[in-house]
């Protein structure tokens, strides 16, 4: 016998055919979820039990099969027919924190072979950008900490002669390896290493201010076309255009000195 025809029957044998209140035979908590839903009828008693029957069948979804989610459990839980179906909204990463596209281009097909829902997988990339931006600022924040010693370090030792050899210090380096060594030293946090910046201070005073000029013959070798471009690449740097910055002095002359290069001969 079904279970539909079993209710059928009892609420049917609630009725002692004497037109007795139906529900009189029901206990107290019965009756008033009868009264609480609104039920008039044995009838709408039955009704409501098929539609939740009904109700419970839709929603059921098979347990994965040696732990993978066939195509009707997929496509109910929203999983995409391929690892490039999923929708991603990218997380917001801090200036100097670049988007992972390689980790998201492997990830995203283990992620669909182990049936992961579109939400779970937002969810594990947001937490992958959190940590990558955790341990970006974690890594700057030393980098600070590094700098402000180095800088205390070397104001202490050189006193008032401080900024004249930071400034000899920042030539050298430039003369010796150009603005890509100065990026590499700065982006690195090497360049606040106290004994390098010491090093190349030393180096810095022993060098000539003719040595030091570009295109003289203990100079750099370079084309008036390269000295343009190579001074138009310093003007947009905060070195150039930020009074206080520890290289200000240093770089402003070194684009005078590569406009004097990009210029000779004329007028």
């Amino acid at each position: 016998m079904s279970d539909l025809q079993t209710a059928t029957d009892t609420t049917t044998a609630l009725d002692d055919g004497t037109g007795a209140e139906w529900t009189a035979s029901l206990t107290p908590e019965l009756k008033q979820l009868v009264e609480t839903k609104g039920y008039k009828s044995p009838a709408d008693v039955v009704q409501a039990y098929a539609h939740a029957q009904r109700a419970i069948g839709a929603d059921k979804i098979p347990a994965p099969k040696d732990g993978v989610w066939d195509e009707t459990a997929r496509a109910k839980l929203g999983i995409p027919r391929s690892a490039d179906g999923y929708e991603l909204h990218r997380p917001d990463l801090p200036e100097g924190v670049a988007y992972d596209e390689a980790f998201e281009k492997a990830a995203l097909p283990i992620a669909h072979k182990l049936g992961l829902t579109p939400g779970q997988v937002q969810g594990l990339l947001d937490f992958y950008a959190g940590h990558q931006s955790q341990a970006f600022q974690s890594s700057l924040k030393g980098r600070l900490d590094d700098e402000t010693q180095s800088i205390g370090l070397l104001k202490e030792e050189w006193g008032p002669s401080y900024d004249t050899k930071l400034t000899q210090a920042a030539r050298a380096a430039r003369y010796f390896g150009g603005q890509p060594l100065i990026e590499f030293l700065n982006q690195s946090g090497i360049g606040n290493n106290p004994e390098l910046v010491r090093a190349f201070a030393k180096i810095g005073s022993m060098m000539t201010e003719d040595s030091l000029k570009i295109g003289r013959a203990q100079g750099f070798n370079i084309t008036p076309e390269e000295a343009r471009r190579e001074a138009a690449k310093l003007m947009a740097t905060q070195a150039y255009n930020i009074r206080h910055h520890p290289e200000h002095a240093a770089t402003v002359e070194h684009v005078q000195q590569l406009f004097e290069r990009a210029y000779a001969g004329e007028g």
